[in-house]
């Protein structure tokens, strides 16, 4: 789980401002590109809190500039008590990047006095897609039930959904709420379908999270999610890739498929009080038939209709 922070990005150290010794900190910003090579006239800017006041009608200020031909953008400024500085960095043909990073509440020549690295990835080709957030309860227990990622829905009868990409099964033991044993496992209807797990990586700041390209080998065919009691047991994960609808020829090779992808891991509930457990996975699924192209433009959502909370945002 990521760590809560009172700073929002946009608004650095709201809220989190108190009474300290009022050192200055400094940082060293450098911002390079998905290659490494610097990027150079960026937009950057280092918010920090500062106290309320009357006379004022925000809590938080920001320095500001643009990097250098070597991607370095320096800020510094006499500390006025925020615990955390929120770092932006913004150019065009770039995703954003945005980053908290921690000061703490006591001076620290060191960690006042940082060198970043920030990753500004290029805007690729990004394509319309079906992209939802789905939270969702399993229909039954111990059964298979498919799910239409076209849809964004169980199939029938549970749902409106026609065709099955991807199955779900749960397997629930409960003794107490304290004591069960449950699994949910994911599977697919088709020779040639799968999921591959793409390990966690470090956090760059940017909304593109994921490669831009889905793996073209490497599917597995089924996945699980299991609890004891409080402890997973499944391995981590910053995402999966998945090929469905697969058709393939007589030597067993993918002639047909379609690729997409799960950002982030799969959640499940395992409701110990409830009759039904949940999951929950943000997914985008590219309509065109053997393009691995899995970087998502959020103005071309092919899934209409969606609630607020079930809007797709990120790349």
């Amino acid at each position: 789980m990521k760590k809560i922070i009172c700073l929002i990005l946009t608004v650095a150290a709201t809220g989190c401002v108190q009474a300290q010794n009022f050192q200055e900190w400094k940082v060293t910003l450098k911002a390079v590109d998905d290659d490494g090579q610097p990027v150079t006239n960026a937009q950057a800017w280092v918010a920090y809190g500062i106290p309320p006041s009357a006379q004022r009608s925000k809590d938080w200020d920001k320095v500001e500039g643009l990097t250098d031909d070597s991607g370095i953008f320096v800020a510094e400024h006499q500390d006025t008590g925020s615990y955390s500085l929120g770092i932006h960095i913004r150019k065009a043909g770039y995703y954003p990047t945005d980053h908290v990073y921690d000061l703490g509440a006591t001076y620290t020549q060191e960690i006042w006095n940082p060198n970043l690295t920030m990753v500004l990835k290029k805007i690729g080709e990004p394509i319309a897609m079906y992209a939802k957030k789905e939270e969702t309860k399993m229909p039954k227990d111990n059964e298979s039930v498919g799910f239409d990622l076209m849809a964004g829905d169980w199939i029938a009868p549970y749902g409106t959904g026609k065709s099955p990409d991807v199955f779900f099964t749960v397997h629930r033991k409960i003794s107490s709420p304290q004591e069960f044993d449950a699994d949910l496992k994911l599977t697919f209807p088709n020779a040639g379908d799968g999921v591959a797990i793409v390990p966690p990586a470090p956090e760059t700041g940017s909304p593109l999270v994921m490669p831009r390209y889905a793996t073209e080998t490497g599917y597995q065919p089924a996945l699980s999610w299991s609890y004891h009691n409080f402890t997973e047991t499944s391995a981590p994960a910053s995402g999966y890739f998945f090929r469905v609808r697969t058709v393939l020829d007589s030597s067993g090779n993918v002639q047909s498929a379609l690729y997409g992808k799960i950002q982030g891991d799969v959640r499940f509930y395992v409701g110990t009080k409830a009759p039904r457990a949940g999951i929950g996975f943000q997914y985008y699924l590219n309509p065109t038939p053997n393009s691995r192209n899995v970087e998502f433009d959020p103005k071309q959502n092919l899934l209409g209709g969606l609630q607020s909370y079930e809007q797709v945002t990120a790349p």
